[in-house]
């Protein structure tokens, strides 16, 4: 299994298992101090949950992990496919709110945390262990659609040369097709940016409506920009299907906390 489950002082997570070099985890919603909707390791601040508490929840996670003291470097997630590249160990500071906001941080700076927040969209994590540098993408469907994966693939070239035959890729917990109805809202788009091959990722359900599957999309996505095929890990844990393990937006009628996905790379030595 390339992603295993973890447990430190009661706090679950899961993290990948072969990335020497880097650590690439994302979290469970369970451990923490938040109460009911959000019990109990809600890591995000933004959905009516006290932020003391989250505050207290991402230093138990960090603690439980042996990922430091953080600050755990974020990006105001808005949906899109711009991708922050993170230059400066202190250039973000949580919750890292920047201009129009992005959905995807990369960096090469040791021992820097860069997470993405979900629940239910996907969370991708990148690694070059070539040129050492990392990447935490946030995928829901208009990002998916927009391409965000393979921009910040894109941008790891870009900025640190990376070659996208080396990078490995984590697809992460998310909605699943088993989960994931949708209608011609979001068909509509999928068709006009997928063209022909957006059948492949849409499941017809009942008239007007569709299973979508993220992660079989995503996985194109960064097959598209370079990446291999044996590079790219799906995690295929559904966030809606297990609710004792996850937060999802859905099966919550909105009212949810939120997962981290987190990357950092060791320092050398």
């Amino acid at each position: 299994m390339p992603v295993v489950f973890r447990e430190s002082g009661g706090v679950g997570f899961y993290e990948v298992s072969d990335w020497p070099g880097a650590r690439g985890v994302f979290t469970t919603r369970r451990g923490g101090v938040s109460p009911s909707p959000f019990n109990s390791l809600n890591m995000g601040a933004g959905g009516g949950d006290d932020p003391a508490r989250v505050e207290k929840n991402r230093e138990l996670f960090l603690a439980a992990a042996r990922l430091g003291s953080g600050p755990i470097n974020m990006v105001r997630q808005v949906h899109g496919a711009d991708v922050y590249v993170v230059r400066d160990r202190d250039a973000l500071k949580p919750p890292g709110l920047h201009g129009t906001g992005y959905d995807a941080l990369i960096t090469d700076i040791k021992g820097v945390l860069i997470g993405v927040l979900t629940a239910d969209c996907v969370p991708i994590l990148l690694y070059d262990p070539v040129k050492r540098a990392a990447g935490a993408v946030h995928a829901g469907w208009a990002g998916t659609v927009k391409g965000v994966a393979a921009n910040a693939v894109k941008e790891m070239a870009g900025n640190y040369g990376s070659d996208p035959g080396d990078i490995l890729a984590c697809i992460g917990p998310s909605i699943g097709p088993c989960c994931y109805e949708v209608d011609g809202k979001v068909i509509g788009p999928l068709r006009e940016a997928m063209k022909e091959s957006w059948q492949e990722f849409a499941v017809p359900a009942r008239p007007g409506h569709w299973f979508l599957d993220l992660w079989k999309a995503n996985q194109k996505a960064l097959l598209s920009a370079g990446v291999p095929l044996k590079g790219i890990k799906v995690f295929g844990a559904c966030t809606s299907c297990n609710p004792d393990k996850f937060y999802s937006h859905r099966r919550s009628g909105g009212k949810a906390g939120r997962m981290l996905a987190v990357t950092k790379l060791e320092q050398e030595g």
